[in-house]
């Protein structure tokens, strides 16, 4: 086994391979993730998307609602109290395109790489649809039959569609803070922790463990491991790596203006399912391009052009399917599609989620584009997320009824 790159100003703060995700060390380490972990470089575009700023000082002064674990609303404070209070590394939000608010953390700068966690879903979920519309497979394309191996394990029968709206039969338990849980376990085979010999020390021999326990295609379950297994296929249908992949499909056309990072295990293969750093401003621009369905505000195309409808509208099934998972959402009535989370029945609104509050939120009627990076101390706290879906929330409202007041004649036109 190669040397893992732990930095010597890592090693200084204490950071190891076993306590980097938690607190207090994540406030540093979400930041630095290329001096704990191996990274694979996605190169920037050679052409960066502008994105025009028109900021107002007001706009995180607004009241917006706080809430409990439950959803329930306790009380309103300001946006900015928001910010403050849920770890916030760097927060923006944009409207049409220009940007109405930007704040950094006094550890983060406009070129800082801040890591994702599953955010990075979404973006692999970009890459596999344009394979699909560029014909490398199909939804219905069983994934055995692109790799194997898997064949062996318990994703045989499972299809491509299974995996992007995370609906296979394999069992995986994505249950956090339990060390044995199957997402810690597959910590240790990517060398997100210290290697345990029981457990493979590559993240597709350990995916080839998985058993399945039901029927494919049936209840909603996030599993991370679907993710991992979707990357496999991507790589193997193309005979490329996961970075050049996103380089290619969604950061270069997309107009990404900085390097992202991916994580990597030590066999080379990317942490598709939460390994992607990148800056506020790209994450950005990754949103818009989704709110333009699959288009840069400049107009160079990204990903398909039905990825957005097909991810909002869904199925027939895909509520039932999500109703009925055992693992908690918070959307009651919403669905997943496509890697990417709708958390509203009949709305065109949108979300990329990580653990420890990481957020890209899109609503397309009211043509607002929000990204929040955070290091809360916790992988899932209730009460923040509402918090953070609030805050959108409320400043979307805010900028709609802003630009209703000054042009009215323009916005009533354009509906």
């Amino acid at each position: 086994m190669t040397p893992h790159p732990l930095s010597t100003d890592a090693i200084g703060r204490g950071v190891t391979l076993d306590n980097w995700a938690d607190a207090p060390h994540n406030r540093w380490t979400f930041l630095h993730l290329d001096e704990v972990l191996r990274m694979q470089v996605i190169q920037a575009s050679p052409h960066p998307e502008p994105l025009a700023a028109e900021p107002d000082p007001n706009l995180l002064r607004l009241a917006t609602p706080r809430y409990d674990a439950t959803g329930r609303i306790t009380g309103h404070t300001t946006g900015a109290d928001v910010l403050a209070d849920t770890y916030t590394d760097g927060f923006v939000i944009l409207h049409h395109g220009r940007i109405r608010a930007e704040t950094y953390a006094d550890s983060m700068l406009p070129d800082t790489r801040h890591l994702l966690m599953s955010v990075t879903k979404t973006v692999v979920g970009v890459v596999a649809t344009t394979l699909v519309d560029a014909g490398w497979f199909g939804f219905d394309t069983r994934v055995q039959e692109i790799v194997p191996a898997l064949g062996e394990s318990g994703f045989a029968g499972a299809t491509v569609r299974h995996l992007l709206d995370m609906r296979s039969g394999v069992r995986f338990n994505e249950t956090y803070h339990d060390p044995d849980a199957d997402v810690y376990l597959m910590e240790h085979a990517t060398q997100w922790r210290s290697p345990r010999a029981d457990i493979p020390d590559t993240l597709h021999d350990f995916l080839l463990t998985l058993p399945r326990e039901r029927e494919h295609g049936g209840t909603f379950h996030y599993r991370s491991s679907e993710t991992d297994a979707l990357g496999w296929v991507c790589e193997e249908a193309t005979g490329r790596p996961l970075a050049d992949l996103i380089h290619d499909y969604v950061w270069a056309p997309m107009g990404g203006e900085h390097t992202a990072y991916v994580s990597i295990d030590q066999a080379g293969t990317a942490i598709a399912d939460g390994g992607m750093c990148a800056t506020l401003r790209d994450v950005a621009r990754l949103g818009e391009m989704l709110r333009h369905s699959g288009i840069s505000p400049s107009g160079r195309k990204v990903g398909p052009s039905w990825l957005t409808t097909d991810t909002l509208l869904g199925t027939e099934d895909l509520r039932s399917a999500f109703a009925a998972t055992s693992s908690p959402t918070g959307m009651p009535g919403g669905h997943y599609r496509n890697q990417i989370w709708v958390p509203f029945p009949d709305r065109t609104t949108f979300l990329a989620l990580g653990v420890h509050g990481q957020m890209i939120y899109v609503n397309q009627r009211a043509a607002i584009t929000g990204v929040k990076l955070s290091s809360w101390p916790t992988a899932q706290d209730g009460a923040r997320f509402f918090d953070t879906l609030g805050l959108f929330e409320t400043l979307a409202s805010a900028l709609t009824r802003s630009a209703l007041a000054a042009h009215p004649a323009a916005i009533k036109e354009k509906r």
